[in-house]
């Protein structure tokens, strides 16, 4: 005989039916670490911040004089990147990108007939191979979730990596980017949220069941569920109670539910796990932050960000000529900069005293909207040039000569 075969029982598998139901189970985490909110808040905070960069086109000339360039890769960079897109959505996209991916790809493209810039424009490949033909000349082989394929020439690519270092084209480990270390980390956080949404339900659920005592037909068994669903439908909503009463041929079995809850702790540090990966502290995640934590978030995350898409941008979007001639794009972060009312006047007064910001640099620091003649800078006469301090030293001239008459 066959040790685990069971009796058949007169309502068996209504009775394990129900059990069943009340059984939680846990749904695998998948590989699409944006699926988790924690790492969509993360990439939001970075992402956000960045988009407040102000992309210009500049030239410096003899190390000193900043002029900004006009003309359409001006234009484009400081209004519109391409026709669905502000600056703001352009960099907030790309920047995305990267984090999710390790690598973001950006082509320009170009007028086939006057070769000007027409628009700038972030891809979504589904992946991307490289190609070396026989000159040792690099092309990029993109294939989008359409279908279509194009092979293009690497330098005419704008590509962003991150973690790059295991392989010597892409960010991660590939084109597709690399994300186990932190995916493991996901899913047992998922997995143990799950667990905490799975308790909730269960102490909801029933906690035990109705056993009819006695041999009993198909039509008196739909008579007593009939009374015994209409009991439990007058007690809630009428009487307001979680009692029901029943007589001596019936039997109350309890189930024994005892949901297990994760410790703060616990998911504090997983979740933390999560937030060091993308460079983002508990504060700015919570948008709770002083200044001197933004400005730690910023040096230590924006800012790279910030350097490699003004190095990428100059070398996809500029000549060599260009860049021998000082010219290069440039990410600045003066919309970036977090800082309370006392220390943007502090600063205010020791930066205009050295002729650097103007007058409307002043107010715009402050939130104010600019005035006429703004434009002018004012210098306190406190400072001299050093060749020529002692020009204003009172006395030396006169010191000098009479030593000589002596």
């Amino acid at each position: 005989m066959t040790i685990f075969k069971r009796k058949n029982k007169t309502g068996s598998f209504d009775a394990l039916k129900l059990i069943s139901n009340l059984n939680t189970f846990y749904t695998p985490f998948g590989t699409n670490i944006s699926k988790s909110d924690v790492v969509k808040i993360c990439i939001d905070r970075v992402a956000s911040q960045c988009a407040k960069l102000k992309p210009r086109y500049i030239k410096i000339e003899n190390d000193k004089t900043v002029s900004e360039k006009s003309g359409k890769l001006s234009f484009l960079l400081k209004h519109k990147p391409n026709e669905i897109m502000t600056p703001y959505d352009f960099i907030y996209k790309v920047i995305t990108t990267l984090l999710l991916n390790d690598n973001a790809f950006i082509y320009p493209r170009f007028d086939k007939y006057t070769g000007h810039l027409i628009g700038l424009y972030p891809l979504k490949p589904i992946t991307v191979e490289m190609v070396i033909d026989q000159s040792d000349h690099y092309y990029i082989k993109f294939l989008f979730e359409n279908g279509d394929s194009y092979t293009l020439p690497y330098e005419n690519i704008i590509h962003l990596r991150k973690h790059y270092g295991q392989n010597d084209i892409f960010g991660g480990n590939g084109s597709s980017g690399d994300h186990e270390a932190i995916l493991k980390t996901i899913s047992i956080n998922d997995s143990l949220l799950q667990g905490i949404d799975n308790a909730i339900k269960s102490s909801m659920q029933i906690k035990g069941i109705v056993k009819m005592n006695g041999m009993l037909s198909e039509a008196d068994k739909k008579k007593q569920r009939e009374l015994f669903d209409s009991a439990l439908s007058d007690s809630v909503n009428n009487k307001g109670s979680s009692i029901i009463p029943i007589d001596l041929k019936s039997e109350y079995i309890p189930l024994d539910v005892d949901p297990k809850l994760i410790d703060k702790d616990t998911l504090e540090f997983l979740q933390s796990k999560i937030l060091d990966y993308f460079g983002v502290s508990v504060p700015i995640f919570t948008n709770k932050y002083t200044e001197d934590e933004y400005n730690s978030f910023y040096e230590s995350t924006i800012e790279p960000l910030a350097i490699q898409l003004s190095e990428a941008f100059s070398i996809g979007l500029l000549t060599n000529n260009q860049l021998e001639r000082g010219e290069e794009i440039v990410f600045f972060s003066e919309r970036l900069q977090y800082a309370s009312w006392n220390t943007k006047v502090t600063a205010i007064e020791k930066l205009m005293s050295l002729g650097i910001m103007s007058l409307n640099e002043s107010r715009a620091l402050l939130g104010l909207e600019p005035i006429e003649g703004g434009h002018k800078r004012l210098q306190s006469l406190n400072f001299v040039d050093a060749d020529k301090a002692n020009l204003y030293q009172v006395g030396s001239k006169e010191e000098e000569d009479h030593e000589s008459n002596d």
